[in-house]
C-alpha cells in the first residue's frame, strides 16, 4: 500500500504518476518494466517513488485498487443522481462507460495486469476480495442510502445487497463483451437495460407480494 506521502500529495500530482505509470505498462509488459521507465515518464525521482511506493508492485496493486474504486465511485454517484432507482441508477452507469473514451485504456491496463504470471495469484485474491464481505458488500453496507427505501421497502438489507450485487454483474460483463470486441455497443446496452430491468421489476414485485401478504393476514 501506497505511504501517507502519496496521499498527502495533491490530486493531479497522485493521478499524473498513476497515468505515467499507465502508459508504461501499455508500451511494456510487465515483467520488463523497470522504477526507472516509471520515473522518467512520471517525471519525479527514484527517491520520491521510494518515498510513495515500497517497489513496482506496491504502485500496481493500488492502480487496481483505484480502478475498483473509481468503478464503485460511479455507482454511487449514478444511483444517487437517480434518486435511488436501481433500474435507472444501474442504466445510467452503463452508458456513461460504454460512451467513456478511456474506458479501452482502463480495461487494457487491468488485462495487462492481471495476464501477468507475476501479478496472477495476487490479481485472483484481489478479484475475490473484491465480493467478499470487506469489498463490495461492505462498501454497499456502509451506504444505506444507495436504493430508495420507499421504492424497495421489505427487501430487507440482504436482498437489497444481492440486488446491487447483481447488477454490479450486469455492467462488468457487458464491459467485458465491449472489450472482447463486441462492437455493436447499441445490443450491448439493450441486453443490459432488459436485465436490469428484469431485476428492477423482480425486486418490486418481492415487495409487492409482501404488503399484499400484510394487508390478508
Amino acid at each position: 500500500m501506497p505511504t501517507e506521502k502519496f496521499f498527502n500529495l495533491k490530486e493531479g500530482k497522485r493521478q499524473a504518476i498513476l497515468e505515467a505509470a499507465g502508459e508504461e505498462l501499455l508500451e511494456t509488459p510487465y515483467a520488463l518494466l523497470t522504477v526507472s521507465r516509471i520515473i522518467q515518464r512520471a517525471g519525479i525521482s527514484r527517491a520520491s517513488f521510494y518515498y510513495y511506493f515500497s517497489d513496482k508492485e506496491d504502485l500496481f496493486h493500488h492502480m487496481v485498487e483505484e480502478m475498483k474504486n473509481r468503478f464503485l465511485g460511479d455507482m454511487e454517484m449514478a444511483l444517487k443522481e437517480c434518486r435511488g432507482n436501481f433500474e435507472e441508477g444501474f442504466k445510467q452507469m452503463v452508458s456513461s462507460l460504454l460512451e467513456d473514451g478511456n474506458l479501452r485504456k482502463r480495461c487494457s491496463l487491468y488485462q495487462r495486469l492481471v495476464e501477468d504470471t507475476q501479478c496472477h495469484n495476487q490479481a485472483v485474491l484481489q478479484e475475490a476480495s473484491f465480493y467478499d464481505k470487506d469489498g463490495l458488500r461492505k462498501f454497499i453496507r456502509d451506504r444505506d442510502t444507495l436504493l430508495d427505501e420507499k421504492t424497495y421497502k421489505g427487501l430487507g438489507e440482504e436482498k437489497m445487497v444481492c440486488l446491487l450485487e447483481l447488477g454490479v454483474l450486469v455492467v462488468i460483463k457487458t464491459l467485458f463483451l465491449c472489450f472482447v470486441g463486441n462492437s455493436d455497443e447499441k445490443k450491448l446496452k439493450e441486453t443490459a437495460f432488459r436485465q436490469l430491468e428484469i431485476l428492477d421489476r423482480g425486486a418490486r414485485s418481492f415487495r409487492e407480494n409482501q404488503e399484499e401478504r400484510r394487508s390478508s393476514a
